[in-house]
């Protein structure tokens, strides 16, 4: 039975494959006339299915790797009455490829039946498509195959003497080969000069040409599949030096010292289930590090277009609109300029300080609280393609002026602000907070606060959607630990017996099994934390966002501890299996 775990991870990821073609059809049945601009939410789809897959594959590599270690003894007798390596190898193959089959048929119908639940929720049912539902097969079906291929040739390598050996002793052996250290040492200089090379173009080209945004996103895509690489590669040989950087608290007790060294003492094991892990953490992070990045820049640009509730247009009277139960109201006027005979745009008298969002708008050079006549506040994209910062001195329609700021995400009502004594003729407009129905009779009003609001749920209604279908790795990747830590239960059933033998209960051991669990999901997390924010800063310097990385300590916090919960409880059900052995049965047993 335990050679069919795989299956699980397998079947979850086709399900979601399969899963995602359904909501297609039906979201074509419902919406027929705006299906075609659904078509790249759905291709954002199938990218988080693919990663999904792509994890599955790298769980089903690991359990295969355990599950023919403890078959070592059988896989010799085969070897001792004749059979071949490459016999041995493609007997593992096909019995490997037979369970990614049953896998992804399986897969496949649990979303077709599922599909067929959505009736109840008031939506057309889907119908089945054959095509689609073959492709996903047969994308399944191949994808296990290769996950196979390496723990097959691997387990057919050991001869007759070493086979008889127990799986424990196998992989205990942290060394990594020659070969294995040149294509980790070659995939991380390739990320490495990657990485410089996105950062030196990102940074330094202010004016990019065309396609060069789509250049750098790609270049940031192999240094991040390279960097995933090298992890892979140096797995066994990192997780000895991240238990220790973790495992001074866990010392202190017993339980906690057995569980680090439970971990420890397979780490190619633990190398294998926590890449898994590392790499839906780093997916995770990044994506909330660039979306709390990308939230501190729509802040500054929403402040910057809808910079009050009510924007009136028309000759004001400031006065009037106060009387009429108004607040905030803030008149200001307008004027044409060019700076340094190049750029041409409008200028507005708008006192910035005064505006009630002001704590969303970012300074990037100097102040705004010292702005005087004669100086001139911009955008960090005007001040950049003009060459200048804050004490630059800039040419305004042949008068010399002072840049005083520059401030991220835009300025408010035009492209600068000038001091009121710089501008001449009465307001064109004010801003003004309340209700629009007290704006009196005769005035253009704009509801800016609406349009501000719909951008700002568009946005946080992206950023969940992508975080839940990123949740779908990390789901593969608890299945991945509950699965390894099944079989490591099943392979140290002796060692169980012993420790119950000498004095450690029922409840101690389940906890022990449960602390080496989460103990996966942590080194997973700290990796993906190493991986993750690193890329997130990367991809906002390809996306040429002029912000500051942010990172949300409390949300990155939550996604480790949240993982760490869910890695222990999948430890749950084999800590309680191992509990319920007798000391004495156990001892008796026979890896």
């Amino acid at each position: 039975m335990r050679r069919f775990l795989p299956v699980l991870s397998i079947t979850i990821a086709a399900f979601f494959a399969y899963s995602t073609v359904l909501a297609k059809e039906i979201t074509e049945r419902a919406l027929a006339v705006k299906a075609a601009q659904l078509v790249e939410v759905f291709a954002l789809l199938g990218a988080f299915v693919t990663v999904a897959m792509i994890v599955a594959a790298l769980v089903s590599t690991s359990t295969f790797r355990i599950v023919f270690a403890q078959r070592m003894r059988e896989l010799a007798l085969l070897r001792a009455i004749g059979a071949t390596r490459a016999r041995l190898a493609r007997g593992l193959v096909v019995e490997g490829a037979v369970v990614g089959l049953l896998a992804s048929i399986a897969g496949v119908a649990l979303a077709a039946g599922a599909g067929q639940l959505v009736p109840l929720a008031g939506l057309p049912a889907p119908g089945f498509p054959l095509m689609p539902a073959l492709i996903v097969v047969a994308g399944s079906f191949v994808l296990t195959t290769l996950a196979v291929l390496a723990p097959a040739w691997s387990a057919a390598k050991v001869s007759p003497l070493e086979a008889l050996r127990t799986s424990a002793v196998q992989d205990t052996k942290s060394r990594i080969g020659g070969l294995r250290w040149v294509l980790g040492i070659l995939m991380a200089s390739g990320a490495g000069v990657l990485l410089v090379s996105v950062v030196a173009d990102g940074l330094a080209t202010k004016k990019r040409s065309a396609g060069m945004t789509d250049e750098l996103l790609l270049r940031t895509t192999f240094s991040g599949a390279l960097a995933f690489g090298a992890l892979i590669a140096f797995g066994p040989a990192l997780i000895a030096p991240v238990l220790r950087m973790i495992s001074v608290p866990l010392r202190r007790s017993t339980i906690g010292s057995l569980a680090v060294h439970g971990v420890g003492g397979a780490p190619r094991r633990a190398a294998s289930v926590t890449a898994v892990v590392a790499l839906g953490v780093s997916l995770i992070i990044a994506t909330l590090t660039g979306a709390n990045t990308l939230q501190g820049l729509g802040k500054a640009e929403m402040a910057s277009a809808y910079p009050a509730e009510l924007e009136i247009i028309g000759p004001v009277d400031a006065a009037a609109l106060r009387a009429a139960g108004l607040t905030d109201v803030l008149p200001y006027r307008r004027t044409e300029i060019t700076v340094n005979g190049r750029l041409t745009m409008r200028g507005t008298d708008l006192d910035l300080t005064k505006l009630r969002d002001l704590e969303d708008f970012r300074v990037d050079t100097g102040a705004l609280a010292d702005m005087g006549p004669r100086e001139i506040v911009l955008s960090t994209h005007t001040a950049s393609s003009l060459g200048v910062a804050a004490g630059s001195h800039v040419d305004v329609n042949g008068v010399q002026m002072t840049v005083a700021a520059t401030v991220f995400g835009g300025v408010p009502l035009g492209s600068a602000l000038l001091h009121a004594s710089d501008v001449d003729g009465d307001p064109v407009g004010a801003l003004a907070n309340g209700p629009k129905e007290r704006v009196p009779a005769g005035f253009e009003v704009e509801e800016l606060s609406e349009r501000r609001l719909v951008q700002e749920n568009r946005f946080t209604t992206l950023v969940a959607i992508a975080v839940g279908l990123l949740f779908l790795t990390m789901l593969i990747a608890v299945v991945g630990v509950g699965s390894t830590t099944a079989l490591s239960v099943l392979e140290r059933t002796r060692e169980s017996g012993l420790l119950r033998a000498i004095g450690l209960t029922r409840k101690e051991l389940s906890r022990l099994i449960t602390t080496e669990a989460g103990l996966y999901g942590i080194v997973g997390a700290l990796i993906g934390l190493a991986l993750g924010i690193p890329y997130a800063w990367l991809a906002i310097i390809s996306l040429g966002v002029e912000w500051p990385l942010q990172v949300p300590v409390v949300a990155v916090g939550v996604v480790v501890l949240v993982l760490t919960a869910l890695t222990a409880g999948a430890g749950l059900l084999p800590a309680l299996r191992a509990a319920r052995v007798s000391p004495v049965a156990a001892l008796h047993s026979i890896q």
